[in-house]
């Protein structure tokens, strides 16, 4: 009885050793974090109806955005002390995600492969492609982290797309590549980009994240490219209410904002933003936000207090 308790004890350990080594805390991104595209050195150009949201910069030269495309934010001009300290902070961000010890060593042809959280690795001098599909499986956790490291440049081939599932969020996937990164014509990559080399999106390719790089120039070709912010998540205010009575949660939808209500006790069940729940005692609902498109989420929760309904009682009196 006693081995066969030791051998239980020793698996949970180990299974405890093993999630704790493959949970990562996401990289403090500093001042970068309104910036959707910057370069530390490098022309800056686009072509097309390229559309921009977010802050955009390059060190050493001012961007040009070309009619018809659109910047919904800063466009930087060279000299202006405001991006003195994100340039540092790119850099400082490169060096925290170079310097993460690999959880997992991955095939260079990303392609049909599912990662899990944790640190992925192609290896030392090993630059990668992705052609179709590569997705990202968060196992039910929406804060979880993935970081793709890749000593190298990364093709993406046309037509390719990144796929998130069961919680990932491409707020919490960073690409950490030595090299340049190509993003093909037609494709949706996700994600925070920091790279070492130039960055060029190819013809109608979209990014839902960010794309820096340290030392490189950014070629654009009628893209979408947008930050992924998490949302709200608004919850509402912790209340109390009587037995028998109704409360709202939440708060007005947001367009391309999709909602999950849970509760414990377990029980209740939502898809709207702003369900009406009527509960029998003390509940907690938890909700979880995602924004459609880039896959980020966030979860929050609210607390009804329930108070009985007050028992009288008739005392005759004669």
């Amino acid at each position: 009885m006693k081995k066969l308790l030791r051998t239980i004890f020793t698996t949970v350990i180990l299974i405890g050793l093993s999630q704790l080594a493959y949970s990562q805390v996401s990289p403090d991104m500093g001042t970068t974090t309104g910036f959707v595209l910057f370069t530390g050195a490098g022309a800056f150009d686009s072509e097309g109806g390229t559309q921009v949201t977010g802050d955009i910069a390059s060190y050493t030269l001012t961007p040009i955005i070309t009619s018809p495309g659109t910047v919904d934010g800063t466009i930087y001009t060279v000299g202006d002390g405001a991006f003195n300290q994100p340039y540092l902070d790119l850099f400082a961000l490169y060096n925290n995600l170079f310097g993460r010890t690999p959880d997992f060593t991955i095939a260079v042809t990303l392609g049909g492969q599912t990662l899990t959280p944790g640190v992925h690795s192609t290896g030392t001098g090993a630059a990668a492609a992705l052609s179709g599909n590569l997705t990202f499986d968060a196992n039910g956790n929406p804060d979880a982290v993935f970081i793709v490291q890749i000593d190298g440049a990364l093709t993406v081939g046309d037509n390719s797309n990144i796929i998130l599932v069961d919680g990932a969020s491409a707020c919490n996937i960073y690409w950490q590549i030595t090299g340049a990164f190509t993003l093909g014509a037609t494709s949706v990559f996700k994600g925070t980009v920091v790279a070492g080399g130039a960055i060029e999106l190819l013809e109608g390719s979209s990014l839902y994240g960010r794309a820096f790089t340290k030392a490189g120039a950014i070629h654009l070709h009628n893209n979408i490219v947008m930050i992924s912010e998490p949302p709200a998540a608004i919850a509402g205010a912790i209340r109390t209410i009587c037995q028998n009575e109704s409360t709202q949660l939440g708060a007005a939808a947001v367009l391309g904002s999709t909602y999950s209500w849970t509760s414990v006790p377990v029980g209740f069940t939502s898809t709207e933003a702003n369900p009406i729940v009527m509960p029998l005692v003390t509940t907690t609902y938890t909700l979880v936000e995602t924004v459609t498109v880039t896959g980020c989420n966030t979860s929050n929760q609210v607390t009804v207090t329930v108070n009985p309904i007050p028992v009288t009682s008739m005392i005759n009196h004669f």
